[in-house]
């Protein structure tokens, strides 16, 4: 083989090579892109088939909580005044145990099973051993031991706000009074219609067996405004102490704004208009006279550096979730403001600026970090929006004219590209022929 044949072989070699190296890198392109749509793909549906289970299941509360043996209350008798008088002591034992176990948490669960008075005492008598929520007035209340080694029991009478009355058994007697008039949440197991002598009087009324008393309020009525005498008793706390933020929770004041929040809402929410816009100089003044603007609305924004959602204690508004945060705005110093909401509430973290309408409700005092006391404005909200950036007008002219500039700089690199490979291919056959007529040259002096 000449050697021009063997330089043309090697070029040849060296393009296939080559044309193989680039449709490797295609395939494997291609496999790779194949590969991040099949796991998106994949992950969409699995996300789509898990949505659509847990649409599909629902809770059975039976399978989970614990259940009252049927047969131990299958003895239970209260058809006349003689049986409503007796403890059968099988079924009494088999509830005070649930009783003793039972969590108010479940009741919530359940929504909250109201005890149905109006029944017939068959339909009655088909609810005995299962659990229902009462809140009710305390009207008599004693501990009581029952027998020789027998743990104390709180029996007491109590009457519901429609006007029922009701026997109650906890099973562990209050550590105290009860406050708020008295009024109590009673968790507990339907027994029976029972018969009790209190202050010489017979009272028949269902009887129910449960954990313990826990103090409970009055459902707050929607209203459409602040009660200024109400707030008008609120002191703001003074610079240098140290308080709890969560202590807000047991705040009146506070659920009574989270109940003009809600309520505002249910009919369609504030009236911007009517709004305070919270500035610098309007913070310096809230801050020198918080008084004056107790309950008022104010239309605040800023970014949240905290915000959670934690579960309620028992509540006037009965709501299972209580939402905090924290947010900061630069254009009013270092001043962190607390946001309040009742329920699950969406403070948009990490969303950027957020525009707020809320009711202010107190300075709140603590000492930070760093040892340097604070005080914070406290606002109930009401809404949220997450502040929208306007777009430039010329802002899709400028993208357009970046792309046109990517276009033509990519045709740019394809034309440098295409001309050096001409030029790398003339030049290697200016090579080839160059080498062609050596050889020839020298074949000529050799003959000769």
């Amino acid at each position: 083989m000449s050697r021009r044949q063997e330089i043309q072989r090697k070029a040849a070699e060296a393009a296939i090579r080559d044309r193989r190296r680039l449709v490797a890198a295609i395939i494997g392109l291609l496999m790779c892109l194949a590969a991040f749509y099949a796991l998106a793909w994949k992950k969409r549906s699995d996300q789509e088939g898990l949505a659509t289970e847990q649409q599909g299941v629902t809770t059975d509360l039976a399978e989970v909580l614990p259940q009252a043996d049927r047969a131990k209350l299958a003895g239970i008798r209260d058809s006349s005044e003689a049986e409503q008088v007796i403890l059968e002591p099988e079924a009494f034992e088999e509830l005070s145990r649930l009783g003793k176990s039972l969590v108010g948490s479940w009741l919530y669960v359940m929504g909250e099973p109201a005890f149905p008075f109006d029944a017939s005492a068959e339909e009655k008598a088909q609810l005995r051993g299962e659990p229902f929520r009462l809140r009710a007035t305390l009207l008599d209340g004693q501990i009581i031991r029952r027998g020789v080694g027998l743990s104390e029991e709180y029996w007491c009478l109590l009457r519901t706000e429609d006007g029922r009355l009701v026997h109650y058994v906890a099973m562990y007697p209050p550590q105290e009074l009860m406050v708020n008039e008295n009024y109590v949440l009673a968790d507990g197991y339907y027994y029976k219609q029972y018969r009790k002598r209190i202050d010489d009087q017979w009272v028949s009324a269902p009887l129910f067996v449960g954990h313990e008393l826990a103090p409970s309020y009055r459902k707050l009525e929607p209203i459409s405004e602040p009660d200024s005498e109400l707030l008008a008793r609120l002191e703001d706390q003074p610079l240098g102490t140290n308080n709890d933020p969560r202590k807000l929770d047991q705040r009146e004041e506070l659920w009574h704004l989270m109940n003009l929040a809600q309520s505002v809402n249910a009919e369609g929410g504030v009236n911007p208009e009517e709004a305070i816009l919270l500035d610098y100089d309007k913070l310096v003044a809230l801050s020198k006279d918080p008084e004056v603007y107790r309950g008022r609305l104010f239309e605040l924004g800023g970014l949240v550096r905290e915000a959670a959602t934690v579960r309620a204690e028992e509540n006037p508004l009965r709501v299972r979730e209580i939402s905090s945060a924290w947010i900061r705005n630069e254009s009013l110093g270092d001043t962190l403001m607390h946001l309040k909401a009742p329920g699950e509430f969406n403070f948009f973290p990490n969303k950027g600026p957020v525009i707020y309408h809320g009711y202010f409700l107190m300075l709140w005092a603590y000492v930070d970090t760093k040892s340097v006391p604070r005080r914070v404005p406290v606002f109930v909200v009401t809404d949220a929006e997450v502040q929208v950036v306007p777009t430039p007008p010329f802002a899709g002219q400028m993208a357009f004219i970046f792309i046109g500039i990517a276009v033509v700089l990519g045709l740019i690199m394809f034309i440098v590209v295409q001309r050096d490979r001409k030029r790398n291919v003339a030049a290697m056959e200016a090579l080839i022929a160059k080498r062609a007529a050596r050889r020839k040259e020298g074949g000529q002096s050799t003959t000769s």
